[in-house]
C-alpha cells in the first residue's frame, strides 16, 4: 500500500514538474561525473589483501627490514656470454639499469661478490673487477662465475647461456605510478638497444610480480577504453533491430549513460578504484540498465499510441511495470549485495557499487524515459507503429504458447540430462589460480615469464622469516643449523630452483678463511668465529638476507610453479615441517612474502564467494516468495534459476575452466540478474490468472507478452557481455563467456522449462 502511494506521487511530480526534475537530474549527473575522474586504478596485491590480515600485517614489518621481496628480471640467452664484447655490454646495461630513478640496486653478472681470501685474511669484490681483455681471461671468468654459489643458478643458468639482472626496488608506500615508472624506464633502456645489433630488444625478457601488475592495469584501461564504446555501439545496433524507433533509442542510450555515471561514482564514494575486479564493473552496468529499458519501451510501443496523449500512455506503462522493475532491481542489487560482505577490499566495492548502481538504475529508468516522453512527445516517431509485435520473436513465441502442452514432457527430460552432465562436470571443477594463465598464452608478458622459468629459475619466490628475541642471535650456530636443515628442506621440493640464506655467505667466508679448503666450506664452529667473519666482511650483499643487529634472517627460495594448488601443497609442506623440526628452536619461523600472501588471497576469495552465493540466493528467492505469493511459484522459481548457475559450473568443469579469483564471482552475480526475466514472467502469468485466465491459456499469453522484452534483453545482456571475451586479460575474458552462457541458459529455462513446469498438472487436449 505504501509503495503504491510512492509511486502514484513520484509519477504526479514527474509529469507535472519535468523541468525541475530534468535539472536535478543534470547537476547530479555532473557531479557524479567529476566524481568519476577521480577513480584510481589499482592492481597491486596489496589492494586485494584481506583487511586487518595478520599476515599482511608481518609482512609490511618484513619488508621494512628487508627491502621489497619483488623484484624486476631481465634476462636473456647467449650462447658466447663469457666474451669481452659480452662481459662489457652486460656492465654497461647494468650501469644504465642503475641509473633509473626508481631502481634500488642492481645485481648482475659482472657486479656480484666473490668472496676471496686466506691467511686468516677475506676479502669481498665484484666478480669482475676488470673486463678481461680476451677470450681466455673471459672464460677464466665463466669458470669462476659456474662455480660459485652466488652466481650459477642464480644471474646464470647452469650451462652459462643465459643470464639476467636482478632489479630491486625502493620502498614507494602511495606512490602508485612508480611500478609503471620502474618498468617503463627499463624497457626503455632495452628499447634503445640497436634492432639489427646482436643482441636487439625482442631478446630480452622482463618478468617479475611488477610486470605482472602493471600489465594488468594497462590492459584493464585498455578494455575500458575499448569497452565502453564498443558496448554502446553493439546496444545501438541491438536496441534499433529490436525496437525499430530511433527516438526510443536515444532514450534508451541517455538512460545506460546515466546510470553508468552514477555507478562508477557510487564505486569512488565506497572506496574503491579500477581494478582486476571492478574493470567489468561498466560494461555489466550498461547492459542491465539496457533490460528495463527494453521492458518499458516494448510496452511502450506495444500500447495504442495512434491518438492516446504519449505522456499518458508511458505513465500506463511505468504504472504497469513498477514493481516487476523495482523487484528486478532489488533482486538484482540483493545478489550483488552479498558480496559486500567480503573482506576483501575490490569485491566488496564492486558489489557495493554494483548494488547501488542497480537502486540507481531503476529511479532512473522510471525517470528517464518517461522524461524523454513529455519532453520529446511531439516527434512523430514516437508514434510510428510498433515492429515488435509483428516480428519473427513475436510469430516464434505465439506457436511456441500453441505447442506447449506437447512439449512440456521432453523438455523436462532433456533439461533432467543436462543437469546430470553438469553434476558431472562440476565433480571436475578445479579450484586454480595461474598467474601466467591470466595472459594469453601468445602474449609478451606469458612469453617473458616462461623464459624466466624455463631458462633461469623463476621469478616467484617463497619466504621464510627468522627472528629472535636476543640481539646477535643469528651468530649462534644452533640458530644456524636451524636455518640450514630448513633450507635444505625447502630446496628439495619441487619446482624450487635456487635457496639463498645468510648461511650461504658464511659457508663461503670460512672456506676463504682457511685458504680456500673445500673442508671448511660448512658454517663456523663457534659464535666467535661468525662473528669475527661479520667484522671482515666488506659488502653489502650479505645484509639483503639479515638485519644489522643479527636479531631477524629470511631464506628465500625462487620457484617456477604458478599453479596456486600446487604452491599451497609446497607452503603446507614448509609449515609442517616448521611445526614438527624446528618448533624447539626458540626462534619465531613463519612463511611470509608475496606469493604467499596471493596464494592464501586465492583461497579465501573463493571461500568467501561460497558464502555470498549462499546469502544472495537466500536473499533473492526470500524477496521472490514475497513478491509471488505463493510457495509454489516461489519453488517454480528457484528451480529456474539454479539451473543456469548448475549449468555454468557443469560446463567451467568439462571445459576445464578453473574457479579462480574471477570466475568465482559469477554466481553470485548470475543469481541475481538471471532472475530478473523469470520474475517479469512469473508477473504477467500472475496478472493473466487474476484476469480469470485458467493454466492453459495464462502461461502461454504470458510468454507471448513478455517473451519478446525477455529474449531482447538476454540477448542485449549475452551480447554485451560477449564483449569482454576480446579482452587480452583471460579473466576478464572467462568472465564475460560465462556470463554470456548464463544470461542464454538463463532465457532457455525461463522460456521453455518454467513454462513446462507451470503445465505439469494441465491435461492435453
Amino acid at each position: 500500500m505504501g509503495e503504491g502511494r510512492i509511486r502514484r506521487r513520484y509519477l504526479r511530480f514527474l509529469f507535472a514538474r519535468p523541468w525541475t526534475v530534468l535539472a536535478v537530474l543534470l547537476l547530479l549527473t555532473a557531479g557524479c561525473g567529476f566524481l568519476c575522474t577521480r577513480l584510481p586504478v589499482e592492481s597491486s596485491l596489496e589492494s586485494l589483501i584481506i583487511e586487518r590480515d595478520p599476515d599482511l600485517h608481518f609482512y609490511e614489518q618484513y619488508k621494512d627490514c628487508f627491502g621489497e621481496d619483488e623484484f624486476l628480471v631481465v634476462g636473456f640467452n647467449a650462447p658466447d656470454l663469457f666474451t669481452p664484447d659480452r662481459l662489457a655490454f652486460v656492465r654497461r646495461l647494468t650501469t644504465e639499469f642503475e641509473a633509473i630513478p626508481e631502481v634500488r640496486e642492481v645485481l648482475s653478472l659482472t657486479n656480484v661478490e666473490q668472496i676471496f681470501g686466506g691467511d686468516g685474511d677475506i676479502m669481498v669484490a665484484p666478480l669482475i673487477d676488470e673486463l678481461p681483455a680476451d677470450d681466455a681471461a673471459a672464460a677464466a671468468v665463466g669458470r669462476s662465475a659456474l662455480e660459485c654459489r652466488f652466481v650459477c643458478g642464480n644471474l646464470v643458468n647452469h650451462d652459462g647461456s643465459a643470464t639476467l639482472f636482478l632489479i630491486r626496488t625502493r620502498m614507494h608506500p602511495g606512490d602508485g605510478g612508480y611500478d609503471a615508472r620502474l618498468l617503463d624506464g627499463v624497457r626503455a633502456v632495452i628499447d634503445r638497444l640497436p634492432a639489427d645489433g646482436p643482441l636487439p630488444p625482442e631478446r630480452f625478457h622482463v618478468a617479475g610480480w611488477l610486470v605482472t601488475e602493471v600489465n594488468m592495469s594497462r590492459s584493464m584501461v585498455r578494455d575500458l577504453v575499448r569497452f565502453i564504446p564498443l558496448t554502446y555501439l553493439v546496444l545501438l545496433v541491438l536496441f534499433y533491430w529490436f525496437l525499430r524507433n530511433g527516438t526510443a533509442v536515444v532514450l534508451a542510450l541517455a538512460n545506460i549513460s546515466v546510470a553508468l555515471t552514477w555507478t562508477m561514482a557510487l564505486l569512488y564514494l565506497v572506496g574503491g578504484s579500477v581494478c582486476p575486479m571492478t574493470a567489468i564493473l561498466p560494461p555489466m552496468i550498461m547492459a542491465l540498465v539496457a533490460s528495463d529499458s527494453v521492458h518499458i519501451l516494448t510496452e511502450f510501443l506495444q500500447r495504442d499510441r495512434r491518438t492516446a496523449s504519449l505522456p499518458e500512455v508511458m505513465r500506463a506503462t511505468v504504472e504497469n511495470l513498477w514493481i516487476p522493475c523495482l523487484l528486478t532491481s532489488v533482486t538484482t542489487a540483493a545478489g550483488f549485495a552479498s558480496l559486500g560482505i567480503s573482506d576483501i577490499p575490490p569485491i566488496r566495492h564492486f558489489g557495493l557499487a554494483a548494488a547501488g548502481g542497480m537502486m540507481a538504475e531503476f529511479m532512473l529508468s522510471v525517470t528517464i524515459l518517461p522524461l524523454g516522453v513529455i519532453l520529446l512527445r511531439h516527434r512523430p516517431g514516437l508514434r510510428r507503429i510498433s515492429m515488435v509485435e509483428h516480428g519473427a520473436i513475436s510469430r516464434f513465441y505465439r506457436r511456441l504458447g500453441l505447442r506447449l502442452p506437447a512439449l512440456r514432457l521432453p523438455v523436462i527430460m532433456v533439461t533432467l540430462v543436462l543437469a546430470g552432465a553438469a553434476v558431472a562436470g562440476v565433480f571436475s571443477l578445479q579450484v586454480e589460480t595461474n598467474l601466467i594463465e591470466y595472459f594469453r598464452h601468445d602474449s609478451r608478458v606469458a612469453g617473458d615469464m616462461r623464459f624466466i622459468d624455463e631458462r633461469l629459475g623463476g621469478v616467484n619466490t617463497l619466504e621464510i622469516s627468522f627472528r629472535a628475541a636476543e640481539r646477535d642471535a643469528f651468530l649462534e650456530p644452533r640458530h644456524l643449523a636451524v636455518v640450514e636443515k630448513t633450507a635444505a628442506f625447502v630446496a628439495g621440493l619441487p619446482s624450487v630452483s635456487r635457496v639463498l640464506t645468510m648461511n650461504d655467505f658464511l659457508f663461503r667466508l670460512n672456506q676463504a678463511f682457511h685458504n680456500d679448503d673445500p673442508a671448511f666450506y660448512r658454517l663456523p664452529e663457534n659464535r666467535a668465529m661468525t662473528a669475527q667473519y661479520m667484522l671482515l666482511y666488506g659488502g653489502d650483499e650479505l645484509y639483503n638476507f639479515v638485519d644489522r643487529d643479527y636479531r631477524w634472517t629470511r631464506l628465500s627460495a625462487r620457484t617456477t610453479e604458478h599453479l596456486s594448488s600446487r604452491l599451497k601443497e609446497r607452503i603446507d609442506a614448509i609449515r609442517r615441517f616448521l611445526r614438527t623440526e624446528t618448533a624447539a628452536s626458540g626462534l619465531d619461523i613463519r612463511v611470509t612474502g608475496k606469493t604467499f600472501l596471493a596464494n592464501k588471497l586465492v583461497k579465501r576469495i573463493v571461500d568467501s564467494q561460497v558464502y555470498s552465493l549462499a546469502l544472495a540466493a537466500v536473499v533473492v528467492f526470500a524477496i521472490m516468495f514475497a513478491a509471488l505469493r505463493s510457495v509454489q511459484l516461489g519453488l517454480l522459481a528457484i528451480v529456474a534459476n539454479a539451473l543456469p548457475i548448475l549449468f555454468n559450473l557443469g560446463l567451467m568443469g568439462l571445459l576445464k575452466i578453473p574457479l579462480n579469483t574471477s570466475s568465482a564471482v559469477i554466481s553470485a552475480v548470475a543469481i541475481g540478474i538471471a532472475v530478473d526475466d523469470t520474475i517479469h514472467f512469473l508477473h504477467q502469468y500472475r496478472v493473466n490468472r487474476a484476469a480469470g485466465q485458467p493454466v492453459p491459456v495464462a502461461v502461454p499469453g504470458a510468454l507471448y507478452v513478455k517473451g519478446v522484452p525477455m529474449t531482447i534483453t538476454s540477448a542485449m545482456l549475452a551480447i554485451a557481455f560477449s564483449i569482454l571475451t576480446c579482452s587480452g586479460f583471460v579473466p576478464t575474458a572467462q568472465f564475460g563467456f560465462l556470463s554470456a552462457v548464463i544470461m542464454v541458459t538463463a532465457l532457455l529455462c525461463d522460456v521453455l522449462v518454467l513454462p513446462a513446469l507451470l503445465m505439469v498438472g494441465v491435461k492435453r487436449p
